[in-house]
């Protein structure tokens, strides 16, 4: 046999061992839990609004309504109740002109949107987003002038 035979060999009886003695370094083996805790908080939230734009209202027509639609996206956590409605003066000015105009839960505008609690109430099914309409409509034939009217109202959802 030759250096190098007796060498490899050599090597590879080291090797041999090592991975002989490596397993059985491992053979034995102990555990224990690691408990995971977390807290859950019921919690609400608006993730968007869409305003409503009336567009053009014709104050001499006494007989239709100006309608326009908007909406608000919220969510709240499972099983959360809340509570939904609309605060503010329901009007828009221009200048010392008063527009005023009311906001519906329903398209046929017959169920206003409460301005204080209780509204519109109800618990979450699920943390998806609850997206709610908001129907406006300017009654016609008020005495205002021309001009661009705005005004603001707040969407609340308590939990």
């Amino acid at each position: 046999m030759g250096k190098t035979s007796k060498k490899l060999i050599a090597i590879a009886s080291v090797f041999g061992f090592l991975w002989v003695t490596a397993g059985y370094a491992y053979a034995l083996t102990a555990t224990n839990a690691l408990n995971v805790t977390a807290s859950v908080i019921s919690n609400c939230r608006i993730k968007s609004v869409t305003d409503i734009a009336f567009g053009n209202y014709d104050p001499t027509d006494v007989t239709n309504p100006t309608d326009a639609l908007g909406d608000f996206t919220f969510k709240c956590t499972k099983g959360t109740g809340y509570d939904l409605y609309v605060t503010g003066t329901r009007s828009m000015t221009f200048g010392t002109d008063t527009l005023t105009f009311e906001l519906y839960t329903d398209a046929v505008r017959t169920n206003l949107w409460p301005n204080l609690s209780p509204g519109v109430t109800g618990t979450s099914a699920s943390n998806a987003d609850d997206v709610r309409n908001v129907y406006g409509r300017i009654p016609a034939g008020q005495d205002v002038g021309a001009g661009s009217y705005s005004g603001s109202v707040t969407i609340t959802v308590q939990y």
